[in-house]
């Protein structure tokens, strides 16, 4: 059965740059591999509506995210199995016909803004980590991201983070960290945070 670590945090703390650091360290160590589910996958399909009903959904709630499907394609995963991962069209607001093969491997490292805030995941946890830093680094990252890599200008990326981005942080994200089993100060360089998580995994998979 596969080791399952959770990472969880706000919007441009760090969590997927953590995330994709522990996947690359089992990558190169040999005995031990290791594959990486994101939430980011997981969203609703919403082929029923329209376009411009679809650009309305808040896609930084709960509601907006099929969680159900991701718990029970990561319950085959930590059983050994491969799972056919949705594939999600971004530009569109919507599921893609074809999906991704994604194995299981020694540890699944599963990473998204509401991993810890949904229960209905918590069993498959083994290690819960969240990823945590100040707003005014989050929208600073978040507003480079939108800008460089997604096509987005200033003005809006900085106002989709002051009315949704950041009250469904404070509603859901910041309170899942209670749910944690170790905090991690996302302003701090990713090998320092990588080497705090790996002391919180267990031999011989460290």
């Amino acid at each position: 059965m596969a080791f399952v670590v959770g990472i969880a945090g706000g919007s441009c703390s760090g969590k997927t740059t953590l995330a994709r650091a522990l996947t690359e360290y089992y990558q190169a160590k040999q005995g031990v591999n290791a594959t990486l589910l994101m939430q980011d996958s997981y969203y609703a399909d919403l082929t029923g509506m329209t376009k411009a009903e679809r650009d309305r959904v808040n896609f930084d709630h709960p509601s907006a995210l099929d969680f159900d499907l991701m718990r029970d394609q990561l319950a085959l995963l930590r059983a050994g199995d491969t799972i056919q991962c949705p594939v999600y069209d971004f530009a569109q607001h919507q599921r893609c016909v074809q999906t991704e093969p994604i194995h299981s491997a020694d540890i699944v490292i599963v990473e998204g803004t509401l991993v810890l805030e949904q229960s209905i995941l918590h069993p498959l946890l083994d290690l819960r980590v969240f990823v945590h830093a100040d707003e005014a680094l989050r929208l600073a990252r978040r507003i480079e991201r939108d800008v460089e890599h997604r096509g987005r200008t200033q003005a809006f990326a900085h106002a989709q983070f002051n009315e949704t981005v950041a009250p469904m942080h404070n509603a859901f994200v910041e309170p899942s960290r209670a749910h944690a089993n170790i905090l991690i100060d996302g302003s701090k360089p990713t090998e320092q945070a990588l080497e705090e998580v790996l002391q919180h995994i267990p031999p011989p998979l460290q």
